[in-house]
């Protein structure tokens, strides 16, 4: 176990002096700590309310409602040549490219590194100090309403250890994976993530929606229709989404398209008078969803499969337990190694239902799993329990030098 780092100077930044000398010590600092607090139940985009930040002696605790011009703050920390740490990151990440209009260069996610390491995943940051250091932090601040002000000294401490023992943490796991040898494991993750949220800062989400199953290729095109003009409305009155069009009545007006504001208003849940005057505008995009040209009609065929043989899902069940065996033998989550969906994809693919050569045969993923995945669905390896009170009670055996078992005839 690390020793913990030593004690920080905190400093409140609420004045553009004090901010000068945050952006300072950022610029002179090859790696930083970083995390937000934020806000997201009332508006389109969440709203920043602290920026944490630590530099090694220093923590700075930045306060964006002061009025502040952040400009050159955002552009310090994601220069050219500095790495930012930050706990789950992705909420951190889509903050800079949000307002510095770019990415870091390098992120480590000690989340994503504990979970391949050995420690689990997904730890809490308050677990992961804990399983690192030994160390209790305070009770957490959830429901704390980090936009009103002034903040109280514990609240301002709690926003503190947040970055206190990033810096540190990742010089432990850092060695602990170099000890393990899995160092281009966690570099490879943390690629992986930068580009992730590029993407999502580039793409529309619509596809995200819940209750796309069984849509053909038209009633996706009116759902997305409907989503971009949600999204619209929501963005001009600076309001989340679903405050102007839930989810399920989105999807349900969806499925049944209505083409007039009479068949519209009949469904449930469209008395409310916001959405009443918008019905025209609705009805508007429901059309043209239905007027997409064939060619352009959206196709989630990775995402919502009609037509798998029935084999696909058993085989999915038994490749699960492999994955999960396998996941405990190398000490890394198993729902980081392999989703259902991963297998089910591997699947297709062997048994030539998809020419995609899935993401389980690459990187330090194919290395656990691409051979005795491929193996396994050949009939070269056996699942058995070895130990009933094993943590890991089962072994996945070659059939080399092993009598293979009885299989029946095929039906005639």
């Amino acid at each position: 176990m690390s020793k913990p780092p030593a004690t920080q100077e905190i400093v409140f930044v609420d004045n553009p002096s004090l901010l000068a000398a945050a952006v300072e010590a950022i610029s002179e600092a090859s790696i930083v700590g970083f995390d937000t607090e934020f806000v997201s139940d009332a508006t389109y985009e969440p709203r920043l309310c602290l920026l944490q930040v630590a530099t090694g002696d220093r923590i700075f605790v930045i306060d964006p409602l002061s009025r502040l011009n952040l400009r050159e703050f955002w552009l310090a920390l994601t220069a050219p040549g500095r790495e930012v740490v930050a706990f789950a990151a992705r909420h951190e990440l889509l903050f800079c490219l949000r307002d510095a209009g770019r990415l870091p260069q390098t992120v480590f996610d000690p989340q994503i590194a504990a979970g391949l390491v050995g420690f689990g995943y997904p730890l809490s940051h308050a677990n992961f100090v804990r399983r690192v250091f030994g160390i209790r932090l305070a009770g957490s601040e959830a429901y704390t309403d980090w936009g009103r002000r002034p903040l109280a000294s514990q609240q301002l401490k709690y926003a503190a250890d947040d970055v206190r023992y990033l810096l540190a943490g990742r010089r432990e796991l850092l060695d602990r994976a170099g000890s393990m040898g899995r160092v281009e494991w966690l570099r490879s993750e943390f690629e992986g993530l930068l580009d992730r949220v590029s993407q999502a800062g580039q793409q529309e989400r619509w596809w995200k929606t819940p209750g796309l199953s069984r849509m053909d290729g038209r009633i996706l095109a009116v759902l997305r229709e409907l989503w971009r003009w949600r999204d619209n409305r929501a963005r001009t009155a600076d309001l989340p989404p679903r405050r102007v069009l839930g989810d399920d009545l989105m999807v349900d007006i969806a499925r049944r398209s209505p083409r007039n504001v009479g068949n519209l208003f009949a469904l449930r849940g469209m008395d409310r008078p916001n959405l009443r005057k918008a019905g025209p505008e609705i009805v508007a995009a429901v059309q043209a969803g239905l007027d997409t040209p064939e060619e352009e009609l959206p196709a989630l065929v990775e995402l919502v499969r009609h037509d798998d043989p029935p084999q696909v899902a058993l085989l999915g069940q038994l490749l699960a337990i492999l994955a999960n065996s396998l996941a405990t033998e190398y000490q890394v989550a198993g729902s980081m190694l392999a989703t259902a969906a991963e297998l089910q994809e591997f699947i297709r693919w062997r048994l030539g239902l998809s020419d995609t050569e899935p993401p389980l045969t690459a990187g330090w993923r194919g290395e656990i799993l691409g051979q005795p995945l491929a193996e396994l669905l050949e009939g070269k390896r056996f699942v058995h329990v070895v130990d009933a009170n094993s943590p890991n009670p089962l072994r996945i055996t070659r059939f080399e030098g092993v009598q293979r078992p009885y299989r029946s005839p095929p039906v005639p």
